[in-house]
């Protein structure tokens, strides 16, 4: 009767809940006593000061407070709740953009985007976008890495920290796959009847197969299942896989709702501590969380957050500082800078055959079908254990120039409800019907547009001025052009049978490159892949070096997927828990800070294949 209630109540919840949305944060409830609790938290000193809960930030708590001897603190802006049923729920990420859980930031009039801002999707609740993403465990290549160019961080290098997290249940090779690690990675146990079509018609093109991106021994190019970081058939984020084991420990304090305004440092440019306050505070009262002797500030706030903390700091470009009156503590002119993303187009189309895209699976008589939720809640399994995306393929095309894949193709089993391929994701939950289709969207996956976050204020309140310079590289504009083109080849198949249909995006009126162009610039969105303002080396341009510690100032670190130098071809999940694992050895051994491996990863695997693209003017 217990678990009766219990699954009536969550069908209730599912049923009614909205788009909630969130422009700020609500006023906090009972404000003494907030205030009382964050000055009983700083009233002792911390070995580590963590500036961001999400997938960095957790992975930090875990490993550092792991032998007891230290103490630390977690500061997230974002909410507590990442076992939310909507987060827990693979396919519940219909529900989390631009609610609650998004800090919903929107790019500044891109240029080559006809002047329009788009919407940039990032976690706001402890364990960041990884309880926001589409669950993707991807790696990138070998290559990705040693092309990065800095000691210690070649793909030899990072290999054992991406086995030591990984947690394998699928029994994939143990050469480049973990078992024992928390970072869960399984397939999905869902497959819709259009995505298994959809891999036959892939192979059946010439894009090859491929049944394990994440290993290195072999080109990454081919269709397949994608793996996915879930448990269970729930999602695995960050939060679940590494804070929440470390939660009951003492020497471990998690405040969430507490914006951090800058750090703190001493005429010796030293870090002494880090000045927060509460979110819906009105009166911003500061408090001031000091370090100990020797202690550090980790940054691990995001690509778009951390560089506006270090510049809020007095850590960036002398200039920019100088417009908002900040005093400059270190002049880091890279800070900022080398915004990186995975920018994505879509082509969809209808299918005659009723009832088989997920989306009307997910319907009935315009409400929610409660069958796959009493699938779920009973078995864990059926079509709520997927985000929508999980089969697809990696294609060189012949824009790519460095012998990789340039393109990565995620399918999905639903026709678009706009051609911005993030409005069905946020559109879903407000349309009663769905016409039943398929997608593929086509992501520059390896791309080279750069952009830039600047401040619009020295508050870290106000969200700053993200240009993510898309499509300011011809190639990524070449690549988008020949994956659109690809998924219209690929929906013209005889494989598909019953399910082959007519084009709705971008429809059979976009036909010349000069066209499919346009439709680019007016429909591209993000793939949610932010990477690179704190860019790691040893350059002028570089913010923080090989061991992750900032130029110019002493005990202060960056620990995220800010210091990639280059985007890793694939999603950026599960390289963040890499940067952030290998971040905490270099701390806990600091007479071994960047350790490098001789024997290199085969570089010969990103060589061998040919562009499969190719294959489709030849069948």
């Amino acid at each position: 009767m217990v678990r009766f209630l219990k699954l009536t109540l969550i069908l209730v919840t599912i049923a009614k809940a909205g788009a909630t949305t969130m422009a700020g944060a609500s006023p906090v409830s009972n404000l003494k006593a907030a205030q009382a609790a964050e000055a009983k938290v700083t009233a002792e000193p911390y070995d580590y000061i963590i500036c961001g809960g999400g997938c960095a930030g957790c992975v930090l708590a875990e490993r550092l407070t792991a032998d007891g001897t230290k103490r630390v603190l977690v500061l997230e802006a974002g909410r507590p709740d990442y076992n939310h049923l909507f987060i827990r729920i693979p396919a519940g990420i219909l529900r989390l953009f631009r609610s609650v859980y998004d800090w919903q930031y929107e790019s500044s009039g891109e240029k080559s985007c006809n002047g329009r801002n788009v919407f940039l999707q990032r976690g706001k609740v402890l364990g960041g976008s990884s309880c926001t993403n589409v669950c993707l465990h991807h790696r990138g290549s070998a290559q990705d890495y040693n092309d990065w160019g800095v000691p210690g961080w070649t793909a030899a290098d990072v290999l054992p920290f991406f086995k030591n997290a990984q947690g394998d249940i699928t029994g994939r090779t143990s050469d480049f796959h973990g078992k024992d690690g928390p970072w869960i990675m399984d397939d999905v146990r869902y497959q819709n009847p259009l995505s298994k079509t959809f891999l036959k018609v892939g192979i059946a093109a010439g894009l090859g197969s491929n049944d394990d991106f994440n290993d290195w021994s072999k080109p990454q190019d081919g269709v397949g299942r994608f793996q996915v970081s879930e448990s269970n058939g729930q999602r695995c984020s960050a939060a679940t896989a590494f804070l929440k084991p470390a939660k009951g420990r003492k020497n471990l304090t998690v405040r969430t709702g507490t914006m951090c305004r800058r750090i703190n440092f001493d005429q010796s440019k030293t870090a002494v501590g880090v000045t927060y306050d509460i979110m819906g505070d009105d009166t911003c009262q500061p408090f001031q969380a000091t370090l100990k002797p020797g202690g550090e500030v980790l940054v691990t706030s995001g690509s778009i957050a951390s560089p506006q903390l270090l510049m809020c700091s007095g850590i960036g470009p002398n200039n920019h500082l100088k417009e908002h009156s900040i005093d400059t503590i270190s002049d880091l002119p890279g800070v900022g800078c080398n915004l990186q993303d995975h920018p994505a187009a879509v082509v969809s189309f209808r299918t005659p055959k009723k009832g088989v895209s997920v989306t009307s699976k997910l319907r009935l008589f315009g409400k929610t079908n409660p069958l796959p939720v009493l699938q779920w809640m009973l078995m864990k399994k059926g079509l709520l254990t997927s985000t929508g995306c999980d089969h697809g393929a990696f294609v060189r095309t012949s824009a790519s120039t460095n012998g990789q894949a340039d393109l990565q193709i995620r399918f999905l089993a639903a026709r678009a409800l706009g051609p911005d391929g993030m409005t069905t994701f946020t559109q879903f939950r407000n349309a009663k019907v769905h016409e039943d289709g398929y997608s593929f969207q086509s992501v520059a996956v390896r791309a080279k547009s750069k952009g830039t976050v600047r401040l619009a204020s020295s508050n870290s309140h106000v969200k700053p001025i993200v240009d993510t310079g898309y499509l300011s590289n011809p190639d990524d504009l070449s690549t988008l052009r020949e994956g659109i083109k690809l998924g219209r080849e690929l929906a013209k198949r005889p494989e598909w049978g019953d399910y082959l249909g007519e084009e709705v995006y971008p429809g059979t009126t976009v036909e010349t490159d000069d066209e499919i162009d346009e439709y680019i610039r007016n429909t591209l969105h993000t793939a949610n892949a932010l990477t690179g303002t704190c860019k790691m080396g040893l350059g002028e341009d570089c913010v923080v070096g090989p061991d992750l510690k900032v130029f110019g100032v002493n005990n202060v670190r960056v620990c995220d997927s800010s210091i990639f130098p280059s985007i890793p071809g694939g999603q950026t999940a599960t390289p963040t828990v890499m940067v952030a694992d290998r971040a905490a050895a270099f701390i806990l051994n600091p007479q071994v800070t960047v350790e490098t491996y001789t024997e290199p990863i085969d570089k010969s695997a990103d060589q061998q294949a040919t562009t499969p693209a190719q294959a489709l003017t030849e069948s």
